[in-house]
């Protein structure tokens, strides 16, 4: 393995990286502010698809149902929170509302944005060329996996701080960042495990909608208030606390998932690639 290339690669991605955060909202809005969030979405992920393929990761983009299947079953406490949070928020959202204020048409646009922002843009992102490039460039060992977890997980978090832009509190943003940093870990773990990156961006697109559903669809406020959205889902008090437990519990269910009787397996299949 050339080590080298893939420290170039690294840098190369990060000057790409910034360009690509200066230039794309330089293009023309469509005065719909999910549209043009799923247009610069769309335009970051082909960037993301285009390192991959030409450091010769190819393989990390790999859809395969029998892997996506147990990534799900060793996923399974989100796989759970996700499912409670569908049903919990569609019941609430329904009682209060009837019907989505969301139109059908937005609610489909929505929806795909979300997926392919989150779920494919944020995953391709930190465990498609972070991750990959990263564990590539240290080496196949314990140390370097968890090294290659670890960065890209509070390269997780501090995105979201792009959800600062509009004003407001932050704090239920700073929260936003730190349970995104564990969660970001939890995500890491389990992308070691099954090898499936396509599990990774189902559940985050599934778990972000899930959220979603009663907060912005069922109100119809959009990507509006993210800030507010955090705060009324973890409640008002304690809200950095709040972010704290859900990443030690998300780093401590990480780290389970990755234990040494299951990390070698999993070493031994990058070796082999």
């Amino acid at each position: 393995m050339n080590k080298t290339k893939y420290w170039i690669g690294i840098i190369l991605f990060i000057v790409s990286y910034f360009a690509t955060a200066i230039l794309v909202p330089m293009i023309p809005s469509t005065s719909d502010g999910v549209v043009d969030y799923m247009i610069h979405s769309i335009i970051e992920v082909a960037i993301y698809i285009v390192f991959l393929l030409a450091f010769g990761l190819k393989k990390s983009l790999r859809f395969n149902l029998k892997s996506l299947g147990e990534g799900i079953v060793v996923g399974g406490a989100f796989t759970a929170w996700t499912v409670f949070n569908i049903v919990f928020y569609m019941i609430k959202g329904i009682r209060e509302y009837g019907t989505p204020l969301m139109g059908t048409k937005n609610i489909i646009i929505f929806s795909i944005a979300i997926t392919i922002g989150a779920g494919m843009g944020e995953e391709f992102l930190t465990r498609g060329v972070f991750f990959n490039f990263i564990r590539s460039a240290i080496g196949n060992t314990k140390a370097g996996i968890i090294t290659a977890m670890t960065i890209p997980s509070i390269a997780f978090g501090l995105i979201h701080l792009n959800n600062l832009v509009g004003g407001g509190d932050p704090t239920p943003i700073y929260t936003q960042v730190i349970y995104a940093i564990g969660i970001g870990f939890f995500f890491n773990a389990l992308y070691v495990r099954c090898g499936n990156i396509w599990v990774c961006s189902i559940l985050h697109a599934v778990f972000d909608l899930s959220l979603m559903l009663y907060f912005c669809i069922f109100r119809n406020t959009g990507l509006s208030g993210i800030g507010s959205t955090v705060a009324e889902w973890l409640g008002y008090d304690a809200l950095i606390l709040k972010g704290i437990a859900i990443t030690v519990v998300s780093v401590a269910i990480g780290l389970f998932l990755i234990r040494d009787s299951k990390l070698q397996k999993c070493i031994e299949r990058y070796e082999n690639e």
